[in-house]
């Protein structure tokens, strides 16, 4: 990769990370166990279907934990960096990948947060496992949204670049 395509792709991941906070601060939804839900997640998918595993992780764990602790969530700001990082992380796999991959890798991806959240709270002294037990459906919704949101903007973007891409080598 050309020093060129690398800074390029380092804009992208730090102007992602950006979209991935203020996605996530934009709209917040409260849920009756204290947390929210908000439209982060659908950014971390579709960064890491872009950006690809290391861009997917950056963008998704640090935009993420900025939000957390631009928000009065500091004390989850560490969870949520490995929770969202991992979640870009898996979806990046799926980059350039088709059919089965693409599909499943972003689902895991998603299902990832729930899983990780769920380990983070449970041993969190102020929260513990009845709590995390609680959070499970929230975080599983807010997975799921994630996971449709994220790949529908995916497919909407490739789509309009596709089309793009056509229309400049067909046109004189």
């Amino acid at each position: 990769m050309s020093s060129t395509n690398a800074s390029k792709n380092w804009f992208l991941t730090i102007g992602f990370m950006a979209v991935v906070t203020i996605t996530t601060l934009f709209l917040r939804i409260p849920t009756p166990t204290g947390g929210y839900f908000n439209f982060g997640d659908v950014a971390v998918v579709f960064c890491g279907l872009l950006l690809g595993k290391r861009g997917g992780a950056i963008a998704g764990g640090l935009g993420s934990a900025a939000a957390d602790l631009l928000s009065g969530y500091a004390m989850f700001a560490p969870l949520t960096l490995v929770a969202k990082g991992l979640e870009g992380f898996i979806c990046g796999m799926a980059r350039g990948k088709t059919k089965f991959l693409y599909h499943i890798l972003p689902l895991l991806g998603a299902g990832s947060i729930v899983v990780t959240y769920f380990i983070g709270e449970c041993i969190m002294p102020q929260i513990g496992f009845a709590s995390a037990l609680a959070e499970l459906p929230a975080n599983g919704l807010q997975a799921a949204g994630g996971y449709i949101g994220g790949k529908f903007l995916f497919e909407l973007y490739s789509k309009m670049t596709k089309d793009e891409a056509n229309e400049s080598t067909t046109t004189p």
